[in-house]
Order: structure tokens, then C-alpha cells, then sequence
């Protein structure tokens, strides 16, 4: 992989939406960094936290000491480059030379925001971190806190930084809300899974269907690991899509998808799957299952760093589920999609799946663990320092 130097300032505000996927807004982004020798670094995986003005105010130490607590996790981390997105603080920025004054409610906001980045950033000097000035974002600008010096983002978005991430970076959308948006389902497979409802068919008949789905999304992932793009767009098995929802009728059944989608799980690698006759591999599944050893081996609770790409293609294929599946199986479904992002540590779309699972199900115990975890600030195993 090539590498490009990102510097403290437009470059590193320029690549923070390539880490998350969209380009954030009232969010405190805090990416981790580990120096090396020669003093340069290695950036590492990055937190963000929803704040506003009004969070601003509500802001204090111990709440930043909750929600900061997976940056001890990371490994080898020791230093943070926290980058704030507001237009608030942009425009107070961008009117520094102004001759005439901002009005006291704006100026009250920016006070406001400046002290809770004092709380954040003496909180993580405490926690041990180097901590670099805190930049800005917002309002078509960037800079950094205090200074009057700033950057267009048009200048920075292109991201010459971003060249060098190759398949580790992730194609930025235009914001949060389209990167959970429910897909639209294609009008051919919707059709085609209401007829096969109507049809007989074995559990294992239709599992078989799953496991086709997850070579192919295996293939896809090491694809897109080597640097190719699938020229072919995502299209679910209506077999598949039944087989969700006859395993999501129990918990164990349900662990199956987990390590089945999950693309390393050692007991379902893709050598192993392809080796299945027809009908066998449910049964199989199920003896894995109810042995107990292949819980500690699931995505997220494993000790290794999950092949981030495989389940990034697992996700996709979950939300063009989303639609297809009954409406007593979707809960799971989101269920399943927030825990592989839980176990990717993106904690953000973690939280808005499982909102989304426990609005159609309050009750929903997977979905109440990963509530649990995010507001404990758990991350997954492999983020545990060692």
C-alpha cells in the first residue's frame, strides 16, 4: 500500500469522512494516532460523538470519561487529533475580523462549544494521550480553534491523503442519514420471495441458499480487498431471504447468521463451505452451535481484528434484506446489522440499528445487549488493548 503524509490541519480534516463514510455535522471526531520512532504516526480508528450547542452545555467531565473510554482499548494509541464540525464555531471563525460584533447569543454558543473541547481535551491529557489543538469544520471552511488562518474544504476534499488508504478507505456518502437509508427493494426478488413463501420448502433447503450467498460475499469482499470494485450490484437469493427468517425463530439458529455473514469464522471458512452436499450443512451448523465452543470465535467477541471489508459486505446485504424480510423478523435483522457494527467499532451506525430494532421491539435481547454496550462505551474484543 503507497503512502501519503496527512499534516495537522486541511489533510487530516480532509480525510476524517473517508474514516466514517459521511461527512459528519455537530460531531466531535476524535481520530487516534501511534507515533513511531521517526516521529511520524500511524492513524488508527476514530470516535464520534454528537455535539451540539445544547450538549455543549450539558457537558462534564465524567460524561466525557464515559464516552471517550473505547479510545483506551485501541491499541498502541497515544495520541488523539480531535476535529470539531460545527458551523457555529466555523462562522465565529469566519466573522473574526469583522467590525461589527456577533450578537451575545451566538457568542454565549461559542463559549459554550470552547469549553466543552477544554473538557475533552484535559480529560484525555489525564487519560494519557497527546493531544493536538483541536481543529474546526464548517460553513465551506476549516482551521484550527483560535487561529484566524482557514482552508476551503473544496481545497481539501479531494483528500490527496486519501489515495494512499486504497481498499481501507470507505467511499464517503453525502451524509449519515444515506448511509442507513433502507435500500429499495428490487421489485423482481420482493416477487420472488412472496412466491417461494407460498412454496414447501426444508430449513435446510433453504440454509443452502445463505451459504451460496455467503461465498458470494466472500468473493466480493476479497475483491474489494485487492482493489476491485464488483462490477455487479448486490441482489439477495429469495431462498436466502426465507432461510433469515426460519433462522431467526431462535436465538441459536440466529448465532448461525452471525458466523456464517461473518466472513472469518473458523468452524464456516469458505474452503469448508464449499465442501457441503446438499442439505448438510444445517445440521453441521447446528452440532457447532450446540457444542458451545463457536460462541468465542463469533465476529466482535473474538480476539482477532475482523476482516473489515467481508463485513462491510455483510452489512450491505442485511439492509437489502431489510425490506424483504416479515415485519416479526426484521428486529433481528437490525439486530444482526448493529452487532457487525458494533464489532467493527463503528459505534455510531451500531446505535442507530439498535434504536431501530428496539423501536419495533423494545424488548429485544440482542439489541438490549448492544444498548448495554454502547452506553458502557464496550467495544469489541479485538479493541481491547493487551
Amino acid at each position: 500500500m503507497d503512502t501519503e503524509r496527512v499534516t495537522h490541519g486541511p489533510d487530516l480534516v480532509g480525510i476524517v469522512p473517508h474514516l466514517l463514510g459521511y461527512p459528519p455535522e455537530d460531531s466531535l471526531v476524535l481520530v487516534t494516532a501511534t507515533r513511531t520512532a521517526d516521529g511520524t504516526g500511524q492513524i488508527g480508528p476514530s470516535l464520534r460523538v454528537d455535539l451540539t450547542v445544547e450538549k455543549a452545555r450539558r457537558l462534564d467531565a465524567p460524561a466525557v470519561r464515559r464516552f471517550t473510554a473505547p479510545l483506551c482499548a485501541v491499541p498502541e494509541a497515544d495520541t488523539i487529533f480531535p476535529v470539531l464540525y460545527s458551523d457555529v464555531l466555523a462562522d465565529f471563525h469566519l466573522r473574526w475580523d469583522d467590525r461589527e460584533p456577533m450578537p451575545d447569543a451566538d457568542l454565549a454558543a461559542v463559549e459554550l462549544l470552547l469549553t466543552a473541547l477544554d473538557t475533552v481535551t484535559d480529560v484525555l491529557g489525564d487519560m494519557g494521550f497527546a493531544v493536538f489543538p483541536v481543529l474546526w469544520s464548517g460553513s465551506g471552511d476549516c482551521g484550527e480553534v483560535g487561529m484566524t488562518e482557514t482552508s476551503s474544504l473544496d481545497s481539501v476534499r479531494p483528500a490527496a491523503a486519501t489515495r494512499g488508504l486504497g481498499a481501507a478507505s470507505t467511499l464517503v456518502a453525502e451524509s449519515f442519514a444515506s448511509c442507513v437509508r433502507v435500500p429499495e427493494p428490487d421489485a423482481a426478488t420482493a416477487a420472488a420471495v412472496d412466491a417461494l413463501r407460498r412454496e414447501r420448502f426444508a430449513d435446510a433447503e433453504l440454509v443452502d441458499g445463505l451459504v451460496s450467498e455467503a461465498l458470494l460475499l466472500d468473493a466480493r469482499a476479497h475483491a474489494r480487498a485487492a482493489g476491485e470494485v464488483p462490477d455487479v450490484s448486490l441482489v439477495v437469493d429469495p431462498r436466502a431471504v426465507l432461510a433469515v427468517e426460519r433462522l431467526c425463530r431462535r436465538v441459536a439458529d440466529r448465532d448461525i447468521i452471525q458466523m456464517l455473514l461473518a466472513g472469518d469464522h473458523p468452524d464456516f471458512s469458505a474452503a469448508r463451505l464449499r465442501n457441503f452436499s446438499p442439505g448438510t450443512f444445517l445440521p453441521y451448523a447446528r452440532r457447532c452451535v450446540d457444542a458451545g465452543g463457536a460462541a468465542e470465535h463469533i465476529v466482535g467477541l473474538a480476539p482477532d481484528p475482523p476482516r473489515h471489508v467481508a463485513l462491510a459486505e455483510s452489512v450491505g446485504w442485511l439492509r437489502h434484506c431489510l425490506p424483504l424480510v416479515i415485519d416479526d423478523v426484521r428486529p433481528d435483522v437490525l439486530a444482526l446489522i448493529a452487532w457487525f457494527e458494533w464489532a467493527r467499532g463503528r459505534m455510531s451506525f451500531a446505535e442507530h440499528y439498535v434504536e431501530c430494532a428496539l423501536s419495533d421491539d423494545p424488548d429485544h435481547r440482542l439489541a438490549s445487549m448492544l444498548r448495554r454496550a454502547i452506553d458502557d462505551g464496550i467495544p469489541p474484543r479485538w479493541l481491547h488493548r493487551r
